[in-house]
């Protein structure tokens, strides 16, 4: 999940995710509509109120969707009501303005967003007597395109798409169950929520849907005299586009705007900005600190401004290309070489930020996206949509997190807090701590002068400016969570915070987690779940409130026949840690019910895929030698046979999946498991293919081995190369192979990398604590250990009474496993006590092995890197 689609789950807390059907919207709702006799359910953890009639629904059919400028919106609810309720059909509104806003903003998803009222009509009589009766009660009234349906009115914000009416459910090739519509002969399919009007082919279209369809076609073909080389980017307010000019053969940018969409904070639409940023860019015209404009058009209902391609790299892209801190043996020459150049190219940010004010403007969002760095290491800046005149009120845009200075600042100080930002943040780029922790700057700039030959004071003074500008003061360096503090202190720190977060009063979460735990229900698993927290807690020796077992037990048993079945995502996660707290009897039945539908997942990774099914049942079967497990086991890995035969036919490609919880290392970390309890040579061969498959699709980064992810190199536990590192020990316990311990080594030098944005378990520095703790061996391993134990305090930021951390993009604090603080407690406690925390999850120790505690070390663990340098 990227950081916009994050933005919705940062509305309702500003500490941490949290569901937007959970933003304080009391005093923004709507007043109810008249409906009669019509029973109305409202529902705080809901962002619809729903009215019915008394008369069943269809599952599924064409269903009318009004969408609404936020001013008319309650106008248009009450006569969009007044049809619905003369034909007593159902309908649902969403609850409030602020959740209209919400939904139809920049960041909003493109699939949904405009929606605003929904109505079900029983039968294409009804349909069409409905759309009518709407068109003719909104007649005038405007609302932004919904992408998803098919606009019915020319003159009035109705729409219509063909889905689901009730919630059922369907496999989408995942293992996961998305929301389904039926086929004719009853097979349920996923029901797509696109930004294109895409109906089944099956779907029954009535005569008059069809005629609107076709004419539709032609009214709205935009035949743009540029040539489309490819999509830069998307957000809700349209899209921006890397083009050709067929006369010229030049390259250009067309960035587009739909009406009455993308609004920003003050309710202004995308073609509001788009001619707002127009006039700024011609404001700026002639200093060549700005692209060019080219024209600006109208095509159908969308603009689109036309701008001068610039050649070059983000600044964000230059600088992570050259960063050492990123970079596995990088020497005190590349330090100096990088912290040249990146004085040089931001010496000439300085001295372009301060033309464009004596040209009269203020940038208003100066960050290292919007800064483009030419071959010639010449600046550029782009995306003015936030830029105003000097003397004129802030934008309502949000700002990029780290390098947005706070709403009360005003004028040229924008723009040099963002200054300030970008100094800071091209040394450690992790001023978006700032925002849960206003101190962040302070020690970060200690932390740049550690390891970069900055002139003296540089950073420190980036930090000062942030904080004179905001109006923050600097915390004192020690305390919990501090470099070098007592680990005592910052563990019962951690612990405080995560104990004092729980909400047993909540259904749908029992701890504060990263935004994926909401769009995977229930709240329960380990990745993200209560489980994941409550495992923690037990591993590292802290008690876990009874209520909050029987909160997990109940939550789990409540979605089970929905809930996925693997093992860190699902409900074979659950059971695993039940029983591991002493709820046998639960444990078994979730386990069972789980088992039974082993049929469900075809992945080879840990989230929810098979391998997680067959490391549970050989967990289940180390603590209670039930030999039932065990064959279940071999029946799993019969499938799992399958699926990598299937993978290894496929050509390998950049984005495919790889790691433990995405790609095949899981399945090889199963199979190796199985292999030690049955001793049958056939699984290590299986065990095999899966990490060559994993490790073909990874890359040589300066002599280490990680994940070629198309954009960047990961090395994380959960879908970086750590993670086939991890199953790639366990083989080498048993077997060698060509190039695999050399492999290893590779991977290896890869975890002893000094940085990462993410403090997580499975994203981040934890997770590469826990793999050295692991697997690790030799001084340098135990060195690069020792840094990470380290430097993982500097992302911890204070929460209460203790500390806490932030989840992915750092914009918010996560408790959970996969990105928070239960994962850093887990990994920072085994690395404490030389223990592996996470063997329990992982299938358990085999008998022979179970009095060690840790994965057993790859006898190569001296050999040298392949290729390294």
């Amino acid at each position: 999940m990227n950081l916009e689609q994050m933005y919705a789950f940062c509305l309702a807390d500003p500490v941490f995710f949290d569901v937007p059907q959970r933003i304080a919207d009391e005093d923004e709702r709507w007043t109810p509509p008249q409906v009669g006799d019509a029973t109305t359910v409202r529902d705080d953890a809901d962002v619809w109120v729903r009215v019915f009639f008394g008369r069943p629904l269809p599952l599924q059919g064409w269903k009318i969707h009004i969408s609404a400028d936020v001013p008319a919106a309650q106008e248009i609810l009450h006569k969009a009501a007044a049809v619905c309720a003369s034909h007593r059909v159902a309908f649902k509104y969403l609850r409030s303005a602020r959740l209209l806003s919400a939904f139809n903003s920049k960041y909003a998803h493109r699939g949904s967003s405009g929606k605003f009222i929904a109505v079900y009509p029983a039968d294409d009589e009804e349909l069409k007597a409905l759309l009518d009766a709407l068109t003719a009660a909104l007649d005038g009234q405007r609302g932004p395109y919904i992408l998803s349906d098919l606009r019915w009115s020319d003159s009035s914000p109705v729409f219509v798409r063909y889905g689901a009416f009730a919630a059922r459910w369907a496999r989408d090739g995942g293992d996961a169950p998305v929301l389904a519509i039926a086929r004719p002969d009853g097979t349920p399919v996923p029901d797509p929520r696109t930004a294109a009007f895409t109906p089944p082919p099956w779907a029954p279209m009535p005569g008059f849907l069809r005629e609107r369809v076709e004419r539709f076609s032609v009214i709205s073909r935009v035949d743009l005299p540029y040539e489309i080389v490819r999509p830069l980017h998307f957000s809700n307010g349209g899209g921006v586009y890397l083009a050709k000019d067929p006369g010229s053969g030049d390259l250009v940018v067309l960035k587009e705007a739909r009406p009455l969409a993308g609004l920003d904070a003050r309710g202004l639409d995308a073609v509001a900005r788009l001619r707002h940023e127009h006039r700024m860019l011609t404001a700026l015209a002639g200093t060549g600190l700005v692209p060019r404009v080219l024209g600006y058009e109208t095509h159908w209902e969308h603009d689109f401004l036309v701008q001068e391609h610039i050649d070059g790299d983000p600044l964000a892209k230059a600088g992570v290309l050259r960063l050492p801190l990123v970079r596995p043996g990088a020497t005190p020459q590349t330090y100096a070489e990088y912290t040249r150049w990146s004085l040089s190219v931001l010496d000439k940010v300085a001295a372009a930020a301060a033309a464009v004010h004596r040209a009269g403007v203020v940038f208003g969002d100066l960050h290292p996206n919007n800064v483009i760095v030419r071959p010639d290491d010449t600046v550029t800046f782009i995306d003015l949509e936030a830029a105003h005149l000097v003397g004129e009120e802030r934008t309502g845009l949000l700002g990029a997190p780290g390098f947005a200075a706070p709403a009360h600042v005003t004028g040229t100080d924008v723009d040099a807090y963002g200054l300030a930002a970008l100094r800071l943040g091209q040394f450690i780029p992790l001023t978006a701590l700032s925002g849960p922790d206003p101190a962040k700057p302070d020690q970060l700039a200690r932390w740049a002068h550690e390891l970069f030959p900055l002139p003296a004071g540089y950073a420190h003074e980036a930090a000062a400016a942030m904080a004179a500008i905001a109006g923050t003061t600097a915390a004192p360096p020690r305390g919990p969570g501090a470099v070098g503090a007592d680990w005592e202190e910052n563990r019962a720190g951690l612990v405080a915070a995560l104990t004092a977060c729980a909400t047993p009063h909540r259904e749908d979460r029992l701890f504060p987690n990263d935004p994926d735990g909401a769009r995977e229900g229930g709240g329960t698993n380990l990745s993200h779940g209560a489980a994941g927290v409550l495992y923690a807690l037990h591993a590292t020796g802290h008690a876990v409130d009874p209520a909050w077992t029987d909160w997990l037990t109940a939550a789990t048993l409540r979605d089970i026949d929905r809930a996925p079945v693997g093992l860190f995502n699902g409900s074979c996660g659950v059971a695993t840690v039940l029983d591991l707290l002493g709820r046998h009897e639960e444990a078994t039945e979730i386990l069972g019910r789980a088992l039974d539908r082993t049929g469900e997942p075809t992945s080879l990774g840990l989230l929810t895929g098979l391998p997680g099914t067959g490391l549970t049942a050989l967990g289940f079967h180390a603590r209670r030698g039930d030999d039932g497990h065990l064959d279940h086991a071999r029946r799993i890995a019969e499938r799992v046979a399958e699926r990598i035969g299937a993978a290894s036919e496929r050509p390998v490609g950049k984005n495919r999946g790889a790691g433990l919880t995405t790609g095949a290392a899981g399945a090889a970390l199963f199979l190796v498991r199985l292999h030690e309890r049955t001793g049958e040579p056939g699984y290590l061969d299986l065990a095999e293919r899966a990490l060559r498959h994993d490790l073909a699709q990874c890359a040589d980064v300066d002599g280490s081995l990680q994940v070629d992810d198309g954009w960047r190199s990961v090395l994380y536990l959960g879908t970086g190369s750590t993670g086939i590192g991890l199953a790639l020990a366990a083989y080498l316990e048993h077997r060698t192979g060509e190039g695999l311990a050399e492999a290893l080594a590779s991977i290896r030098l890869a975890a002893r990398g000094q940085f990462t944005v993410f403090p997580g378990l499975l994203d981040g520095r934890a997770g590469l604590l826990y793999f050295l703790t692991a697997v690790g061996g030799g001084a340098d391993d135990a060195a690069a250990l020792e840094g990470h134990r380290r430097d993982l305090w500097r992302h911890a930021v204070p929460h209460g009474d203790g500390l806490a951390f932030p989840g992915r993009h750092l914009v918010r604090l996560s408790m959970d496993l996969a990105t928070g603080s239960a994962g850093v407690l887990l990994a920072m406690d085994g690395a404490r006590r030389r223990t592996d925390h996470l063997l329990p999850l992982l299938g358990g120790p085999a008998p022979a092995t179970a009095a060690r505690s840790l994965l057993h070390r790859s006898r190569s663990s001296e050999t040298p890197a392949a290729g390294r340098r």
